[in-house]
């Protein structure tokens, strides 16, 4: 039977090579972030240029539809 008691030795290389790789990891996921951030930011503004458009749409039809009526008011009066 072999003298192995389980244990377990974990060099000072084995960390070091553990922490590059979560290093690296880290960075990639940062850069996911960043490029998530910016689509984000992307999407809010055609959003607000979306809302902004609707709300001049609806300024205008009122404009538009109240002149109308003025119009056709003094048309019927002349």
């Amino acid at each position: 039977m072999p003298d192995d008691d389980g244990i377990v030795t974990i060099t000072a290389r084995d960390i070091y090579a553990e922490l590059r790789a979560l290093s690296v990891e880290v960075q990639r996921i940062g850069q996911t972030m960043d490029s998530n951030a910016r689509r984000l930011d992307d999407h809010e503004a055609r959003i607000r240029g979306v809302e902004r458009w609707k709300y001049a749409i609806s300024a205008s039809v009122v404009t538009s539809t109240a002149s109308a009526i003025v119009a056709l008011v003094q048309m019927t009066h002349n």
